[in-house]
């Protein structure tokens, strides 16, 4: 990927996912992979008022789960798009975020258990 800089210089982002040559493995590493993130990030003009980077990856993970969960995706899924090894990792980072769905079961449960109406009762028992 190109894109321009804040000078107008052209850059190349490939080295995100290009694997690197020296070192003990050919992927790059987390580090390796965050001071890129970050030197794109200033690249684009996407810094803080200090002038740091604004974003990094966890940020980028954070809302993508967090945007998903508020828009209805079901938190087993996004649970496992993200890699958690526990459905109980995403809902103890990200359950507040569906209260929701928490109000909808009350709503059913309450349902449920409510007496029935006479009308529903005489028709259920006529058939």
């Amino acid at each position: 990927m190109i894109f321009a800089g804040r000078k107008g210089k052209q850059r190349r982002l490939d080295v995100f996912f290009a694997p690197r040559q020296r070192g003990k493995g050919v992927m790059s590493t987390v580090s390796t992979y965050g001071y890129h993130f970050k030197k794109a990030c200033v690249s684009a003009g996407l810094v803080d008022v200090d002038g740091t980077a604004k974003y990094t990856p966890r940020s980028l993970r954070h809302f993508f789960a967090s945007t998903a969960l508020a828009n209805g995706v079901p938190i087993h899924e996004v649970s496992r798009w993200l890699g958690h090894r526990s459905i109980k990792v995403t809902v103890d980072i990200y359950g507040h975020l569906v209260p929701r769905a928490w109000h909808r079961c009350r709503e059913i449960l309450q349902s449920a258990i409510r007496p029935a109406s006479r009308g529903s009762a005489e028709r259920d028992s006529a058939a």
